[in-house]
């Protein structure tokens, strides 16, 4: 991959801007979680994701602080710690309306908080038929509208649940799309139709639900059991459009994980259920991930902030997306063959790496998802489509087919600004991937994309334009370059 491009361009764009007191408010174009500052000194930390990575301000709020007899004490600022940064980070929460960066006081009802968003995607032009995992081809939708819950039960015990509706893209009936378009969605883990026959369904869904348990004032270590997307890479929770290595990494599942956050190193272990069982088993198989990584928060406009990790999956079949494309090219296993209808037949392991640097309103991400062994071409051939025989109801990979190791890797860079006394973002970014056609893939992408807080605080207007380069027919792709231009709306409160 030629990344070399990605940089040039972005630094073209830095010469001759300074860092400005407008970026302590700065919004992003896709989720839409505007930041907001106090007088006093907040902590700075960078973005964790790859739409749109660029400054950010972690919420501080003044929270009233009344001594006896002196009923009228100036408040007093409270800040959002690094752990609780981190914490969101591994969580995936980065660009969400988060209300666990909330000040609280003692009262119980103070201990209960409320945030939530809506994303609306309102237009969508150029090839709408294409059929890439991750990309939305509603014309109008409501990709994301949700409302996250926490709670600060005690010193030692923290809960968090969100709700979410959403209805972008879903398969009616991936049982039945074998062939090489027509199957393909934007995310299998919001629609949970990994194994269904019946096909996807977008309905309210209760998205995560988990609990802490830790305190980071006594000890670096704590343990969270429930319903999260899980430590394996970092990426953005409903983007215009899924980035090719967060096909293959996003993670949302039911788990027990131990980990630790020190000094902005941090780590952690989690065991979940795959989605689909193994060939011959009745029950769902246990898989497991780790990771680690360093997070290193900015805490003023002239310094750096930076992090770096790393994640191993033992079971890449746990990803929602390839567990849904091998159900499908699995098809010779299917009832229809006399067989069970989503299974996988070898576990393949998976590696993650991530890493992001920003200073004052320049942000660089990069990203890199791998398998670590050759897939069963049963589950997912080298070559997608193209290494079928028969190609009717049911598909069988040919004599000289191989598994696919599939990987994919990204570089996006961006620059926040104030213009027209509006909060602005330009971001431009290169994906490419290799052998992952059966999962529904280009093999390379060209992105860009402009956002601007139009209506003020808390509100966003933004566009995306993909620029797709398919797989040729001999790789399992039609060897077409395709666009998409995506419009989205979004607004966050809380």
């Amino acid at each position: 991959m030629n990344f070399k491009l990605v940089v040039a361009t972005m630094s073209v764009l830095g010469l001759g801007l300074v860092c400005s007191p407008v970026f302590a408010a700065t919004t992003d174009m896709s989720t839409t979680t505007t930041t907001t500052t106090t007088s006093a000194p907040v902590p700075v930390k960078h973005r964790h994701h790859h739409k749109m990575v660029k400054h950010h301000v972690v919420r501080a709020e003044p929270v009233e602080r009344h001594e006896y007899k002196d009923m009228g004490a100036l408040p007093v600022a409270c800040t959002v710690s690094q752990e609780q940064m981190i914490m969101t980070s591994i969580n995936q929460g980065v660009n969400r309306a988060d209300p666990s960066n909330k000040c609280t006081s003692e009262g119980w009802f103070n201990r209960i908080k409320l945030a939530g968003g809506v994303n609306v995607d309102l237009g969508k032009f150029g090839n709408r038929n294409t059929n890439y995992m991750g990309e939305n081809y509603q014309r109008f939708s409501l990709n994301d509208a949700y409302i996250n819950l926490s709670a600060d039960v005690n010193d030692w015990t923290k809960a968090f649940a969100s709700v979410d509706f959403s209805n972008p893209t879903t398969n009616s009936n991936p049982a039945f799309k074998n062939a090489q378009f027509g199957r393909a969605e934007y995310s299998a883990a919001y629609s949970n139709n990994v194994a269904s026959i019946t096909g996807g369904n977008n309905v309210v869904q209760l998205e995560q639900a988990y609990a802490t348990f830790g305190n980071f004032d006594v000890t670096p270590f704590y343990l969270q059991v429930g319903k999260s997307f899980q430590d394996f890479s970092r990426y953005e929770i409903h983007p215009i459009t899924e980035s090719l290595t967060q096909d293959i990494s996003e993670t949302l599942a039911t788990a027990l994980k131990v980990g630790f956050i020190a000094n902005g190193f941090n780590g952690d272990i989690y065991a979940f259920d795959d989605p689909i069982p193994k060939v011959g088993q009745a029950t769902k198989t246990t898989n497991y991930g780790l990771a680690l990584g360093y997070d290193q928060p900015v805490s003023g406009c002239d310094q750096i902030g930076w992090d770096v990790g790393a994640a191993y999956l033992y079971n890449l079949i746990g990803v929602q997306d390839v567990a849904y494309n091998v159900t499908n090219n699995n098809f010779t296993s299917s009832a229809l063959a006399g067989s069970g209808y989503g299974v996988y037949n070898s576990r393949v392991g998976a590696v993650a790496l991530y890493g992001d640097v920003n200073s004052g309103p320049f942000t660089i991400g990069a990203r890199y998802t791998s398998a670590v062994q050759r897939f069963n071409p049963l589950d997912l051939a080298k070559n997608g489509y193209a290494d079928y025989v028969g190609k009717t109801i049911l598909l069988v990979p040919t004599a000289a087919a191989s598994g696919a190791k599939p990987w994919a890797a990204g570089i996006q860079a961006g620059y926040g600004f104030d213009a027209w006394g509006k909060d602005q973002n330009v971001y431009l970014g290169y994906q490419a991937s290799r052998e992952a056609a059966g999962l529904d893939l280009p093999k390379s992408r060209w992105l860009a994309g402009y956002g601007i807080s139009a209506f003020g605080k808390n509100t966003n207007v933004g566009i995306e334009w993909d620029h797709d380069m398919a797989y040729n027919a001999s790789n399992g792709g039609t060897g077409n370059n395709t666009n998409l231009v995506s419009v989205r709306s979004s607004v966050s409160f809380g």
